[in-house]
């Protein structure tokens, strides 16, 4: 710490790095450093996430373009989908999502505006939805989808027993194991020759179980305190009364309440508000004011309330957002945290 100012937690990066290229040569370094920033990949990880979501950013902004190339165009006649009808709705979920993430005012027009999408949702933008039929919030779930993510699956207990057999010294005392049988089965017989290098396999196999045991409950751990972190609660209308209520919960034509800090839960539309200030980044780079009216009423999921506050009106939920499609990009090309060595 005097001559390398190494912090157990958020040492600067050239410090790490000076400490590790005099640390380099150690035995067993994965074992060593396996709870150190491994740098060179945090900055691939860093590179892929901006690859990512430069990428993200483009083709939001083309299919902006492209959007507003043909907005002269009429939307042409909307056929609403039997099963949408038969459950008592007027719109469907791609519909929705279509007219959210192109910011298509013209086709918002065509389906009557804010009011119009609230009566085929049959929500109240004053009231919210009602949770006086269950059955009826049920069809809305099997119809518009659950906000929730895809979530990467759990490695089994046996990749984790793969990856404790990689260790270079575990490697070298398996070849020794596989010597010493050899040659003692050759000089002393079976079984008294065997027994030095039986002894090593059971060695080896007992590390080997121990580290992957450790490393699983850990994996177990890590991801309980993830879902833990998930639980976010957004104040929202529903029959008349204002509420706390997880974001796995809402559903298209929920009422959402929002202020500064917090992040839009899903797609959906402005209602009303003040001086309403949302920040893009995350979906195209660049902060874009919204001017909260009837000629910008869009709301991304996963953008932040930069000032102001207001309502809006949920049209998307999970992966059907514009969100859950930038969460799925980043999960096949790298995750958020920290890679470890």
């Amino acid at each position: 710490n005097q001559n390398f100012d190494v912090k157990a937690k958020h040492s600067s990066e050239e410090a790490l790095e000076k400490w590790r290229n005099l640390c380099g040569v150690v035995k067993n370094p994965k074992r060593r450093f396996r709870f150190t920033a491994n740098l060179s990949k945090r900055y691939e990880a860093a590179a892929m996430r901006r690859t990512n979501q430069e990428k993200l950013r483009i083709a939001v902004l083309v299919s902006k373009a492209a959007f507003q190339f043909i907005s002269g165009v009429a939307p042409s006649e909307y056929t609403v989908p039997e099963e949408v009808k038969a459950a008592g709705f007027d719109i469907c979920a791609d519909e929705l999502g279509s007219i959210v993430e192109s910011h298509d005012v013209k086709k918002l027009k065509f389906h009557g505006g804010v009011d119009g999408l609230a009566c085929k949702l049959k929500a109240s933008p004053t009231e919210g939805l009602s949770t006086t039929d269950a059955s009826h919030l049920s069809q809305r779930q099997d119809l518009f989808g659950i906000n929730k993510f895809a979530e990467s699956e759990l490695k089994s207990f046996w990749l984790f027993v793969w990856e404790a057999l990689q260790d270079m010294t575990l490697m070298i005392l398996g070849v020794c194991a596989f010597v010493s049988l050899i040659v003692g089965i050759a000089t002393e017989g079976w079984p008294k020759g065997s027994h030095d290098g039986l002894g090593i396999v059971a060695s080896i196999l007992f590390v080997v179980f121990v580290t992957a045991t450790s490393d699983y409950r850990q994996s177990l751990q890590f991801r309980d305190l993830d879902k833990e972190k998930k639980k976010i609660t957004v104040q929202v209308t529903r029959n008349g009364f204002r509420q706390k209520m997880s974001i796995y919960e809402l559903l298209p034509g929920d009422v959402v309440h929002l202020g500064i800090g917090d992040q839009v839960p899903a797609d959906g539309l402005f209602l009303s508000g003040f001086s309403v200030v949302i920040d893009e980044s995350s979906l195209t780079g660049e902060s874009e004011p919204v001017m909260v009216n009837a000629e910008n009423p869009f709301l991304l999921s996963g953008t932040k309330v930069q000032d102001g506050s207001c309502k809006m009106m949920v049209t998307t939920v999970g992966m059907r957002t514009q969100w859950g499609k930038l969460m799925a990009t980043l999960t096949e090309g790298g995750d958020d945290e920290t890679p470890l060595q």
